[in-house]
């Protein structure tokens, strides 16, 4: 039985007094400890350092709010949208108190969502926007776009031919891409030869995309990869290439931060995520939701900043 309703249980035939009731109530969310909190967590890849970091800050906060006795259900969804519907129904019948999501695709995974959060048990969706959700922690994804294109077309000068490697598309992606081309529009001589191809969010992908626009395009001076993993992929094909294009990213992971450290030539930077804030959020917010109450904030953006070879060492490793 999950913990929230056994405060709603009571001896058959003998109702306790309002004020035990109360007593115990406030004694249970004081001490949460007491029973035991069960929670499932459903990422995109746990290959990647990003949702690793993810899980590790999720459980870290949960054992702090819930205490040590809360237990972690985790799974990935390899961006496979009935593999994560299925897990989100294993969850429901492990009868867990809440579900952390990262969502593989926004609207795909509203009915799923929908029904689960019908039947009591919330979903806070974290990374990605999913509809029905219960509430929402990401980072400001059309901000992380915004301040890394245009930081690259800083870098350019304001000039060039300029080349978005895109991914998977969830809201994050979605988001960057739009921040990134707003701001090139801006520019009347950054030509955007192409924003379609997708790196799928993985080294492999960013390897094949970059080797396949650098056959395609007869010049590229810059780079916009939706994240580190993307970019990584990108410059080994601009190294294996010889060419001098430069790489604008975004996540802030601990290689991108030792590319940037070693200032390797391609690097200009990379729009920092903070996985570690965006967990204690959304375990703020499970707490809030399965003590009854609905949040002020449904919907929380955390802000990103700007890592480049100038101030990579005064960031935080995730």
């Amino acid at each position: 039985m999950k913990a929230r309703q056994r405060l709603n249980s009571s001896n058959s035939g003998n109702a306790m007094p309002k004020g035990l009731v109360l007593f115990l109530a406030l004694t249970f969310f004081s001490h949460p400890a007491l029973a035991t909190i069960k929670a499932g967590v459903s990422v995109s890849d746990l290959t990647n350092p990003y949702f690793i970091s993810m899980v590790r800050s999720i459980r870290d906060e949960m054992h702090h709010v819930f205490g040590l006795d809360a237990k972690l259900l985790v799974r990935s969804s390899a961006y496979d949208i009935p593999r994560q519907i299925r897990q989100l129904e294993e969850f429901a019948a492990e009868d867990v108190d809440v579900i952390f999501l990262v969502a593989s695709d926004e609207h795909k995974i509203g009915p799923a969502v929908k029904s689960i959060t019908r039947n009591g048990t919330p979903i806070v969706a974290i990374d990605v926007r999913a509809r029905h959700a219960s509430a929402t922690v990401t980072t400001d994804n059309y901000q992380a776009g915004s301040i890394a294109c245009l930081g690259l077309a800083d870098a350019l000068g304001g000039t060039g031919n300029a080349l978005i490697i895109n991914g998977p598309q969830v809201s994050s992606v979605i988001e960057r891409v739009e921040g990134c081309i707003d701001v090139l529009s801006a520019y009347p001589n950054i030509s955007l030869i192409d924003k379609s191809l997708n790196g799928t969010a993985s080294f492999e992908g960013g390897l094949e995309s970059m080797a396949y626009a650098l056959q395609a395009f007869d010049d590229i001076d810059g780079i916009f990869a939706i994240n580190d993993r993307t970019a990584l992929g990108a410059e080994q094909a601009i190294s294996q290439a010889g060419s001098s294009a430069l790489i604008m990213s975004v996540d802030g992971s601990p290689a991108a931060r030792d590319a940037l450290l070693e200032k390797r030539s391609a690097w200009l930077g990379t729009a920092t995520q903070f996985p570690d804030t965006m967990s204690r959020e959304a375990v703020g917010l499970a707490k809030q939701l399965l003590n009854g109450h609905t949040p002020e904030n449904l919907n929380i953006l955390i802000p990103t900043k700007l890592m480049t070879t100038e101030n990579a060492a005064s960031f935080t490793q995730w």
